[in-house]
């Protein structure tokens, strides 16, 4: 049982902490900076050398309405197919059942279990969806700055 609890909390370190970074990972493109003194192609050291430096939006959201629908589809992307595979374990604990009413029992309760939570995770999933259109619909004349244009 130690050894499955080490697996899933490898599992979701590299979920939430590797995954990502490979994802937002850019490849490095030569960029023509002005002449320098050491050479040509090389960047600029300081600020000083009229250097420009940007910061990039790394969500790309321009309102809190748009991060709450990224948000939303970041968990619909992870959470269903989490739930398929909940779905499908609690099948299979029907089928190692092999008849014994307390193993069938158990395996019953599992079965609600994830039926239940399937239901409340897409119901938060409905209900933030439709407080998001709300809103949105409420701004439609421009006096709430809460999801803008």
């Amino acid at each position: 049982m130690k050894n499955f609890n080490r697996a899933i909390i490898a599992l979701l370190f590299c979920v939430v902490v590797i995954t990502p970074a490979l994802a937002l990972a850019k490849p490095i493109i030569a960029q023509n900076y002005p002449p320098s003194s050491a050479g040509s192609n090389v960047p600029p050291s300081s600020v000083g050398n009229n250097a420009v430096y940007t910061l990039e939006n790394p969500l790309g959201v321009k309102n809190f309405c748009d991060l709450v629908k990224k948000l939303l589809n970041i968990v619909m992307a992870i959470g269903v197919p989490v739930a398929v595979l909940f779905l499908v374990w609690s099948g299979f604990r029907f089928v190692l059942a092999r008849g014994r009413p307390e193993e069938l029992g158990k395996a019953r309760t599992n079965f609600y279990y994830v039926i239940i939570g399937i239901a409340v995770f897409l119901g938060a999933w409905t209900l933030a969806t439709v407080i998001s259109a709300t809103v949105q619909t409420l701004d439609s004349n421009g006096t709430i700055q809460f999801c803008g244009r």
